[in-house]
């Protein structure tokens, strides 16, 4: 409807082929709840940098033809900002904004060595995804509210949980390969002497193609062991797969990773390893001898805290702060503008 007033999105895509992240496919999945909006109505620019290669993992491709010609802040707009978005902003825009922000922010962004790091000072509408990614981003000091919305997933997306896996163990080593591959050669070693061979796969980069590629695979494991990235590289904002592997019923093995804190709940959902070669290889070998009788709990636990993470309670919170914009704006006592 032409009455309707815009959020603008700002994306780019620079990589030729490959894969996709879980940060693209949220800030996607924003542009498409903000489409249900009876008020505002989505619209994206992508600059000129933009790859429109043949890559399926580029999941922007079906909104090209709406990009919008060329950026142009109007007065009644709201911005949607995650990453590097805040860069097609002058300075003095930065620090005074024209418009209301609403600004996807990870706990790793306080870290002075990242390079998001400074967009924290500017005024914002702040959303992050897990209860402790609220308090860090709070004890820190970012520039505006700090509103905790949880990643989700969209179920009727998901294959249907395999009944007859045909892998014992999946490591998925995109973000440690190194560790990956250690990890399998131990259990490669053990393998040897054992009657019954482990069947077991290692993800390590490149990507796969699609986000449907990774939940096939996923969904050929009985056992999933994710290696997030821990806190020395600033740790996840969420950790979507992990969350995934329980809705599709596997025995996940997950580190602590800071946002996965509020599903990833030791000996509830998951098993939950110090992150070190020596804590998840014993994890490992832990899962891979439980018996049946002690693996039910687990897998029961884990699906069922996967129904707080359903898309539509995604869709309505990410709305319902969307409405409320104009109103946390203009209350002056929320932001520090920089002089």
């Amino acid at each position: 409807m032409a009455d309707k007033r815009r959020v603008l999105f700002h994306r780019t895509w620079t990589k030729p082929n490959g894969g996709t992240s879980g940060g693209q496919m949220k800030v996607r999945d924003a542009f498409v709840h903000f489409q249900a909006s009876d008020r505002f109505e989505p619209q994206v620019y992508f600059p000129p940098s933009t790859l429109w290669v043949d890559n399926p993992g580029n999941v922007w491709r079906p909104f090209r033809q709406q990009g919008i010609g060329a950026w142009s802040v109007l007065p009644d707009d709201v911005l949607f900002f995650s990453g590097h978005d805040w860069n097609i902003l002058s300075e003095a825009e930065r620090q005074h904004p024209p418009v209301p922000i609403l600004n996807i922010a990870q706990p790793r962004h306080t870290n002075p060595a990242d390079k998001r790091h400074a967009f924290l000072r500017h005024p914002a509408i702040r959303i992050t995804k897990s209860s402790i990614g609220k308090k860090i981003l709070e004890d820190h000091g970012v520039n505006g509210p700090v509103f905790l919305i949880p990643d989700s997933i969209d179920f009727t997306l998901l294959p249907e949980p395999n009944p007859s896996p045909d892998l014992d163990l999946l490591i998925v080593g995109l973000k440690n390969p190194g560790l990956a591959k250690r990890l399998e050669q131990r259990l490669k070693r053990k393998n040897r002497w054992r009657w019954r061979k482990w069947k077991i796969k290692v993800q390590t980069p490149p990507l796969l193609p699609t986000r449907q590629d990774f939940l096939q695979l996923l969904n050929r494991a009985k056992i999933v062991a994710y290696l997030p990235l821990d806190a020395s590289r600033g740790a996840e904002g969420f950790y979507l797969p992990a969350l995934e592997g329980m809705y599709l019923e596997k025995l996940v093995i997950c580190p602590y990773a800071v946002g996965n804190i509020d599903f990833c709940i030791p000996e509830k959902t998951c098993i939950q390893p110090e992150y070190n070669e020596e804590a998840i290889l014993e994890a490992i070998l832990r899962a891979l001898q439980m018996p049946d009788s002690e693996r039910q709990p687990f897998l029961q636990q884990a699906k069922a805290i996967t129904a707080n993470h359903d898309i539509k309670k995604e869709q309505q919170a990410m709305l319902d702060l969307l409405h409320q914009a104009d109103e946390l704006w203009a209350d002056q006592s929320l932001f520090q503008y920089e002089q």
